[in-house]
């Protein structure tokens, strides 16, 4: 199909306020996204071409294979229909990010999602994702570190929400985001279960570029919460627990992350697709027990979640770190010690890491540091 530029006006985009979503969306905007369409599949080209009249944000199609690896890097978009996808997987352009394979044979498209290193966008289910990659506006420097346990027990959840009190101990703006449905709520973790502030329930209707959602959170000492919903004790939120969609988790983390320093995302053991999604585009720290099983464990799931290079935080146990790394082919970022601290803490309901005393929170300390090190490297 002949290549066409879309340079289209720009619109005002509004949250859906049936779901529970009320902060409007930043409107304008002086300088769309940049995004690049390689793909010869005219119902490709319509479906990119009216969303982006819908959201108001320019395309430029490639002319040529040729054209599409010589804009590859400066893109902040790229998209590239099924049609072509085996074109590109054999030119083997570098690894990026916000690379997505679009097209109407879900079969087709996730056989191109490894070899092209991207995300893939079935339509038509995947319109709305598809509205939300594209009025994603990139982010500045900011990190985002995603925390995945590798098996059971390992205590994912609290050294995610230690990172969060030792980044705000650092002085920084952080934010702590709860994925995990099956977690029983990031709130009770930090102790906020009874903080006034909207949970996941009440942020499903974001979507786009939506404003500072801060004033609508709970504060849990400093640090702002995204936490899940519980059910209804009436029996008016069975779906309540349920994971946030992508749009809406990736419209609230960019909201976050404009707002903050450093957005840490307690992912769980078996990420929703949303949150699959964000694993490509953030720092991941995979936790791992020091036994045989827990190592197997984490081995399988970093390969279940194509997690290339995490960095590995190793649980204290009978096997020593190195070779708990060594098992899993990746460098140890950190050890993380057993402290009772941390269990009585818990008890009380404070937050795991508020204090700066204890080997386990010294411990958090210098795997921030290499977390935020290792954001400011990629």
């Amino acid at each position: 199909m002949p290549g066409w530029t879309g340079h289209l006006s720009t619109g005002e985009k509004l949250g859906d306020t049936n779901r529970g979503f009320v902060p409007t969306v930043e409107s304008v905007r002086t300088n769309p996204i940049r995004t690049i369409l390689w793909t010869r599949d005219e119902r490709v080209g319509d479906a990119v071409l009216s969303t982006a009249a819908a959201l108001g944000v320019g395309v430029e199609a490639a002319g040529s294979l040729d054209d599409l690896v010589r804009r590859w890097g400066a893109a902040d978009l790229v998209l590239v229909g099924g049609d072509e996808a085996a074109g590109v997987a054999g030119a083997s352009p570098p690894r990026r990010e916000r690379v997505f394979v679009v097209g109407f044979d879900a079969g087709e498209l996730s056989s191109w999602s490894v070899p092209i290193g991207a995300e893939v966008i079935p339509l038509p289910h995947g319109s709305a994702w598809l509205s939300a990659v594209m009025s994603a506006e990139p982010e500045g420097h900011s990190p985002l570190v995603a925390v995945v346990g590798g098996s059971g027990g390992v205590g994912a959840s609290t050294l995610a929400a230690g990172l969060s009190y030792a980044a705000r101990r650092r002085g920084l703006a952080s934010a702590l985001v709860d994925a995990d449905p099956c977690g029983g709520g990031l709130d009770l973790l930090v102790g906020a279960e009874r903080s006034p502030g909207w949970r996941w329930p009440r942020l499903s209707g974001a979507r786009g570029e939506v404003s500072d959602v801060r004033q609508f959170l709970p504060q849990a000492e400093g640090v702002t919460l995204v936490s899940m919903g519980r059910p209804d004790p009436g029996g008016g939120g069975a779906d309540a627990v349920g994971p946030p969609s992508p749009e809406s988790l990736q419209a609230v983390l960019g909201s976050l992350l404009r707002h903050h320093d450093l957005v840490v995302v307690d992912a769980g053991r078996a990420p929703a697709a949303g949150v699959r999604q964000q694993l490509r585009v953030s720092s991941t720290v995979l936790v791992a027990g020091a036994d045989v099983r827990a190592v197997a464990a984490a081995d399988a799931t970093r390969r279940s979640l194509e997690l290339e290079s995490p960095l590995l935080a190793v649980r204290a146990g009978p096997v020593p770190a190195p070779l708990v790394g060594e098992a899993l082919g990746l460098a140890v970022a950190g050890a993380v010690p057993t402290d009772r601290r941390v269990a009585r803490a818990a008890e009380a309901g404070a937050p795991p890491g508020r204090s700066a005393r204890g080997p386990w929170a010294k411990a958090v300390d210098r795997l921030l540091a290499t977390v935020l090190e290792a954001s400011d490297e990629g």
